[in-house]
């Protein structure tokens, strides 16, 4: 049939056709988009939403985390000042050695001076000086310093015995325990 028609009018018929097929395509084109985006457009509002809810959760998550650092770095600040006062609670206290001659003293004896070694772990020794009315008196000094559970040793020298009365004495002193004595 399409013989039958004169070539110009045959022309006139292939662009109409040709018109008319691809605006079929395109309308199918067109109708299979609108069908996409409507089926995913809720599937996108679903996930948009979701990824807004997961993204909060994970700026309260970081919140979280930095508040648990600042704790953790104020915790072991605390810790560590904690460590050093019970640290410096186990030094020991002069005070207390001098408050032990000072009991272990009588009328007879002045203690004038005390001189008192630190190492790191505690006393390396203890050198006592003073005067003495006599030699009963700086020998029974010593023996109640021996009697004393927490002294160890008294080394009283012999040059210290050399006078009657007054005399003038250095002991010294090693305890037992150096680093907690008293």
């Amino acid at each position: 049939m399409i013989n039958l028609i004169p070539p110009a009018a045959r022309r006139g018929v292939l662009v109409e056709y040709w018109i008319r097929v691809v605006s079929v395509w395109c309308i199918l084109i067109s109708i299979s988009l609108f069908t996409t985006a409507s089926l995913l457009l809720p599937a996108y509002v679903f996930v948009n939403s979701q990824v807004k809810v997961h993204q909060q959760s994970a700026e309260i998550a970081l919140q979280k985390v930095a508040d648990y650092d600042a704790v953790s770095v104020s915790l072991i600040q605390a810790s560590q000042r904690a460590r050093k006062i019970m640290d410096e609670e186990n030094l020991f206290q002069i005070s207390e050695y001098v408050d032990l001659f000072e009991q272990l003293q009588s009328d007879d004896i002045l203690v004038s001076n005390i001189k008192i070694g630190r190492v790191k772990e505690g006393v390396s020794s203890i050198v006592v000086g003073g005067i003495a009315n006599n030699r009963q008196t700086l020998a029974s000094f010593r023996d109640r310093l021996l009697a004393d559970t927490r002294i160890e040793k008294v080394d009283l020298p012999i040059s210290n015995l050399a006078r009657d009365k007054d005399i003038s004495f250095t002991i010294t002193v090693t305890l037992s325990n150096q680093k907690n004595s008293l």
